[in-house]
C-alpha cells in the first residue's frame, strides 16, 4: 500500500510547487509592472520640470532684453547726446554691457533656432563660445525629418553644455559635430580632439551631471568615452518614439 501511494504524493508536490512558482512569477510581474510605472512617471515629471525650466528661461529673457537691455540702450543715447569726449570710457563700457546683454537673452533663450532652425543656431553658438578660443568646427547636418522645436532646443542644450566643457576643459583646436538619423533614432555626436580625461576617474561635475539629466529628462541615453591625450567623444541618442513625447514650448 505504501508504494501505491508514492506516485500520488509525489505527484501532489510537484503541483505544489508549480503553483508556487506560478505565484512567484505573478509577483515579480506585478512587482516589474510597477517598477515600469514609477520609472515613467519619474521621467514623465522630469520631462515636464525641463520644459518648465526653459518657459521660465524664456521669460527672464525676454525681461533681460526689454527691461534691462532698453534700460541700457536709453542711458547710452543720453550720454551720445551730452557729446563729452570725457564719457568715452562709459560710452564703450555700455556698448559691451548692451551686447553682453543681448548674448544672454539669446543663451537663454536662443530664438535663431525657432526662427532659422537647429542648424543655423548651432553655427551662432559656434560664434559665442568655440571661434574666441581658435577652436574650429565642424557641423554634419543630415536629418530627413524637422524634428519638433522641444527636440531641437534639447540638442542645442546638449551641444551648448558641451561646448562650455571643451572651451573650459579641453583645450582643443578641432571640434566636429554630426546630426544624422539612425534605424533607432536621432543621433548628436560631438568629438573634440583636446586633451581628453579619464572617464572611470573622473569626479561627475555639474556640466557632465547636466548632459545627463536632460538626457534621461528626455528619455534619451548618453555616451561619454574620453582617455587622457586622446580627446572626448559625447554621444546622444533619442528614440523615435521620444519624438512625440515632447510638449510644446
Amino acid at each position: 500500500m505504501k508504494n501505491s501511494n508514492q506516485p500520488i504524493k509525489h505527484s501532489l508536490a510537484v503541483d505544489e510547487l508549480e503553483g508556487l512558482l506560478a505565484q512567484v512569477q505573478e509577483q515579480q510581474r506585478l512587482l516589474q509592472q510597477q517598477l515600469d510605472y514609477e520609472h515613467h512617471a519619474m521621467l514623465d515629471l522630469a520631462k515636464r520640470l525641463w520644459v518648465q525650466q526653459e518657459q521660465e528661461r524664456a521669460y527672464f529673457a525676454r525681461e533681460l532684453h526689454d527691461d534691462i537691455g532698453q534700460q541700457l540702450i536709453a542711458l547710452r543715447a543720453q550720454i551720445d547726446a551730452l557729446q563729452n569726449p570725457q564719457l568715452k570710457k562709459i560710452q564703450e563700457g555700455l556698448l559691451q554691457a548692451i551686447e553682453s546683454t543681448r548674448n544672454l537673452s539669446r543663451i537663454m533663450h536662443p530664438t535663431i533656432l525657432f526662427d532659422l532652425g537647429l542648424e543655423r543656431a548651432l553655427t551662432w553658438l559656434n560664434r559665442q563660445l568655440l571661434e574666441p578660443t581658435n577652436a574650429r568646427l565642424t557641423i554634419n547636418y543630415d536629418l530627413s525629418i524637422e524634428p519638433p522645436n522641444a527636440v531641437n532646443l534639447l540638442l542645442f542644450r546638449i551641444a551648448q553644455e558641451t561646448f562650455v566643457n571643451i572651451v573650459k576643459h579641453a583645450q582643443a583646436s578641432q571640434v566636429d559635430l554630426a546630426i544624422y538619423e539612425t534605424s533607432q533614432g536621432i543621433v548628436l555626436k560631438i568629438k573634440d580632439d583636446g586633451i581628453g580625461f579619464d572617464v572611470e576617474s573622473i569626479a561627475c561635475g555639474i556640466g557632465l551631471q547636466s548632459l545627463k539629466d536632460r538626457a534621461l529628462a528626455c528619455g534619451a541615453t548618453l555616451d561619454i568615452k574620453s582617455k587622457s591625450n586622446c580627446g572626448c567623444e559625447v554621444s546622444l541618442l533619442l528614440p523615435y518614439q521620444q519624438l512625440s513625447e515632447f510638449g510644446d514650448l
